[in-house]
């Protein structure tokens, strides 16, 4: 369940809508030291999805 929560913590933060208090409320929950391994994680499957999408949407073009 707490990779669950540092997961929505970080979308959240790469979308960039937050409100203080939940923001707040998160962090209080979560382990600090996790959360930047999460998100390097998560950047790094968002751009391998992108690099997919983009190769894919190119080799279907030529």
């Amino acid at each position: 369940m707490e990779l669950l929560k540092m997961m929505r913590i970080v979308l959240w933060s790469f979308f960039g809508v937050r409100k203080r208090a939940s923001h707040n409320a998160d962090f209080a929950q979560v382990k600090l030291p996790m959360l930047p391994v999460v998100a390097v994680i998560l950047a790094a499957t968002f751009g391998l999805t992108l690099l997919t999408v983009a190769k894919f949407a190119t080799g279907i073009a030529h």
